[in-house]
C-alpha cells in the first residue's frame, strides 16, 4: 500500500500497555488519534492488591487524555463498535465513522463466560481496579453483616485467581468466618508454568482455610451457589471470575486470519489480509507463542510504533523478535515466585523486586504528566508502597519463615 497523503492518520485502538508504549513512540508529523473507552490508564498487574488495602486505586490510574494529549496526539473516549478493513474506517459507538490510513490494534481482551449460565449475573468480574474495589467492598460487607461462614469462590486458578487468592489471605488469613475455594477445568494451578510452582503453591495453602477443585466443569452459577457437570455443588457467597478472556466482539468483522488468542500477525505484526493494520499485545497472536505479560505487550508496543513509522515513510520493515521474559508471581505476603523458564526462585523478599517493577514503569509513565502531578504521583506511590507492604513485610517476617519459604523449586 502506497500512503498519499503527507500527513498519514494512524488510529490506535486501545491505550493499554501496548497502545501507550506504541502513541509514546509514534512521530508527531502524523496525525495519530488514541481511542479507547476508558478515562484512565491502569497498571491491571496490581490490581489485586486492591484486595488487601496495599494498592489504592489513585495509586495504580494515569489520566489517557492528559497523556495523549501530552505526547500531541488526539484522545477519543469512545468504544469501538465496528471496524472495515476494506474501506478503511473505524465506527464508534455514538455513529462516528473514521477513516484511518494506518491502524493499531492493541484492545486486548473482554471476559469470557464460555456461555456459563449465571456468570456474567452473578460473578464477578477482576478485570479492572472499579472490578476490585466493588469485591473489597462486598466482602467487608458481608463479614459486618453475617456472623456465618463466608464462602468465596474463585473460579480459575491460573496466574490472576492464585494472586487473587494471595491478597486474600493476606488481609483475611487469621479471619475463621472465611473460606476460600478455587474452582478450575485443568488438573491443576498455573497449567501454563511448571508443575512445582502448583505444587508448592498447594503446600504453602494447607495451612489456611482453602479448598481447591480441580478437573471441574461448571454448568451454572447462582447467587448463592456454584453446581458442576457431576451434579454437585458448592456454597457461595462471593464468585470472583478470573477464569478466561476472549477477543472483543468487533474484531470479529475484520476479514483476516484468527484464532481463539487473537488476531495472527507476520513478523512484522501486521495481519495476513491488511498490511496497513498492526496488531499488538493481547490482540496478537505471535508466531512464537508468547504469555500474556505487560512487558510483552510493551514491547509489542513499541515495535509496531517503529514499523509504522517506517510504513509511512514507504521504508522496510523490521521483525519483531520475541524476548524471553522472567514472570513474578506473588502469593500474598505468603511467598513470591520467579519464573523463568523451568527455573523458578521462591523467597518473600522477591516482593520488593516485584514492586520495583511496578514502581518503575509506573513512574517512566508519569513523566508523560506535567510535572506537579508526576512528582506527586510518584511520592506517592512510593510512601504507599512503603508503608503497607515492604515495612509490613519485613516487620512480619522472622529468619526462620524467610528460610523456610526461600528456594529453588
Amino acid at each position: 500500500m502506497t500512503l498519499n497523503r503527507k500527513k498519514s492518520r494512524i488510529i490506535i485502538i486501545g491505550a493499554n500497555f501496548a497502545g501507550l508504549s506504541a502513541a509514546s513512540k509514534l512521530s508527531k508529523c502524523h496525525e495519530v488519534i488514541v481511542i479507547d473507552s476508558k478515562q484512565e490508564f491502569q497498571w491491571t498487574p496490581n490490581i489485586h492488591e486492591i484486595l488487601s488495602d496495599v494498592k489504592k486505586e489513585t495509586s495504580l490510574s494515569l489520566n489517557l487524555e492528559t497523556i495523549i494529549s501530552r505526547l500531541g496526539h488526539c484522545f477519543i473516549n469512545q468504544t469501538v463498535c465496528s471496524i472495515d478493513g476494506a474501506l478503511q474506517t473505524v465506527t464508534l459507538d455514538d455513529k462516528q465513522t473514521l477513516n484511518y490510513d494506518v491502524l493499531l490494534i492493541a484492545s486486548g481482551h473482554t471476559r469470557a463466560n464460555y456461555d456459563i449460565k449465571g456468570a456474567n449475573k452473578y460473578a464477578y468480574g477482576f478485570r479492572t481496579a472499579e472490578d476490585v474495589i466493588q469485591i473489597h467492598n462486598d466482602i467487608e460487607a458481608l463479614l459486618s453483616n453475617n456472623k456465618q461462614p463466608v464462602n468465596i469462590n474463585i473460579i480459575g486458578g491460573g496466574f490472576t485467581g492464585v494472586e487473587v487468592l494471595g491478597e486474600l489471605l493476606r488481609k483475611y488469613a487469621t479471619n475463621t468466618q472465611l473460606h476460600f475455594n478455587v474452582i478450575d477445568s485443568a488438573s491443576r494451578l498455573v497449567p501454563a508454568l511448571p508443575e512445582k510452582l502448583s505444587d508448592d503453591i498447594l503446600s504453602q495453602c494447607k495451612l489456611y482455610q482453602v479448598n481447591f477443585y480441580f478437573k471441574q466443569k461448571i454448568t451454572e452459577i447462582k447467587k448463592s451457589s456454584i453446581h458442576f457437570t457431576d451434579k454437585k455443588s458448592i456454597n457461595s457467597d462471593l464468585t470472583i471470575w478470573s477464569a478466561g478472556t476472549k477477543l472483543p466482539d468487533y474484531l470479529g468483522c475484520i476479514n483476516t486470519k484468527a484464532n481463539t488468542n487473537g488476531l495472527v500477525v507476520n513478523t512484522y505484526l501486521q495481519t495476513e489480509n491488511f498490511d496497513n493494520i498492526f496488531v499488538v499485545g493481547d490482540s496478537a497472536t505471535l508466531a512464537q507463542p508468547s504469555a500474556k505479560q505487560a512487558s510483552i505487550a510493551l514491547d509489542t508496543g513499541l515495535h509496531a510504533a517503529i514499523n509504522i513509522n517506517r510504513f509511512c515513510f514507504e521504508k522496510t520493515l523490521k521483525p519483531f523478535k520475541m524476548r524471553s521474559k522472567p514472570v513474578l508471581l506473588s502469593l500474598g505476603d505468603i511467598n513470591t515466585y520467579f519464573i523463568q523458564g523451568n527455573l523458578i526462585l521462591a523467597s518473600p523478599v522477591l516482593a520488593a523486586a516485584k514492586e520495583a517493577v511496578y514502581q518503575l514503569y509506573m513512574a517512566r509513565l508519569s513523566t508523560l504528566l506535567p510535572l506537579e502531578q508526576s512528582v506527586l504521583g510518584i511520592a506517592g506511590r512510593i510512601t504507599l508502597s512503603t508503608d503497607k507492604l515492604l515495612m509490613a513485610e519485613i516487620l512480619k517476617l522472622r529468619p526462620r519463615v524467610l528460610f523456610g519459604r526461600s528456594k529453588v523449586l
